[in-house]
């Protein structure tokens, strides 16, 4: 969807050699050249440093813990395993909070 902004030409492509700033009134008449070295810059607040770091930890974790996994099957192969439904319940009313809150 096209946005359209009185008073500023429409933009024009990009030569090799820079870039143009146009006047506010539109004519184009007095442009400027804007150094070709002059490179846009991003800085990145704390909290969103933090958050990179926190997701790159996350993404470091092994998501299937394999030593736990063949003992739940070794234990349900034997009859072995049994399911505490209070344990269950409790856990499930846990994640309920945690998704309101």
């Amino acid at each position: 969807m096209a946005i359209d902004i009185t008073g500023f030409p429409p933009p024009q492509p990009q030569g090799a050699g820079g870039s143009t700033r146009h006047t506010a009134d539109g004519s184009g008449n007095a442009t400027q050249a804007v150094s070709a070295n002059r490179a846009d810059t991003v800085t990145l607040t704390p909290q969103a440093s933090q958050l990179k770091g926190v997701e790159s930890a996350i993404n470091a974790q092994s998501v299937i813990d394999g030593e736990r996994v063949q003992s739940l099957k070794s234990a349900i192969d034997a009859g072995a395993y049994e399911i505490n439904a209070l344990r269950v319940a409790e856990k499930f009313i846990q994640f309920e909070n945690s998704l309101r809150s």
